[in-house]
């Protein structure tokens, strides 16, 4: 969790658990996976790998932030979860349930649900979702393969905000056709030891062709 980030495109972090299991070339080199080796051994990577839950203080932080938020009539962005998916198979669903009654009562933050599972969502989201929630933003994790197969499964869910994650970015993408649909765009390449190429033009390109997205761009910790 973080009161105080460095990622651009959001004010906190946080992680209703600790934990996940690769599933894309994305992943190759996440950060939280390295993470999670270096100070756990990678005891919460994996299938079948018990996640780290968190205490009542620590679910508590968000509430402040909200408080604030509204004291300062202005919104604030969460990213949930930087160490996790949402929309993992392996997590106890009593955490997810608890997550979505911590986003209905935080009304001035602006959640937004980074995944690689969008597949899984239609499954695991509130009872209560309906249109969706006015306070979560859904978005992708992709590169072209998966822009093609999973932005119409994001689609097909009713959200204030539908968005793509193209970060790391390991080759060009297109948006085509997608471009007018999306409303939020992530744009950015790995950074750190053994990082993987990112190309300025890439992304210059992506921008240019996505007419109709907002893109904010931020470099990877991946």
């Amino acid at each position: 969790m973080g009161a105080v980030t460095k990622i651009e495109w959001c004010h906190h972090t946080f992680n209703p658990w600790w934990g996940c299991t690769q599933v894309s070339p994305l992943c190759d080199h996440c950060y939280a996976m390295m993470l999670d080796t270096r100070w756990f051994k990678r005891a919460h990577w994996g299938p079948r790998a018990p996640r780290r839950y968190f205490g009542d203080a620590y679910w508590r932080e968000p509430l402040k932030w909200d408080c604030l938020a509204g004291a300062e009539r202005r919104r604030r962005r969460v990213f949930c979860a930087s160490m996790a998916d949402v929309f993992d198979n392996e997590v106890d669903p009593a955490v997810r349930d608890r997550l979505w009654r911590l986003i209905r009562r935080t009304r001035n933050l602006d959640w937004l649900l980074l995944t690689k599972r969008i597949g899984n969502a239609p499954e695991m989201l509130a009872n209560d979702w309906g249109g969706g929630y006015p306070n979560v933003w859904l978005v992708t994790s992709v590169n072209q393969a998966e822009l093609e197969r999973d932005v119409p499964k994001l689609l097909s869910i009713p959200a204030v905000v539908h968005g793509v994650s193209i970060e790391p970015q390991l080759a060009p993408v297109r948006l085509g056709r997608f471009a007018p649909l999306l409303q939020w765009v992530i744009n950015g390449g790995e950074s750190g030891a053994g990082s993987r190429p990112f190309h300025l033009e890439w992304a210059r390109a992506l921008v240019t062709l996505s007419a109709g997205a907002p893109a904010s761009r931020s470099l990877s910790r991946d």
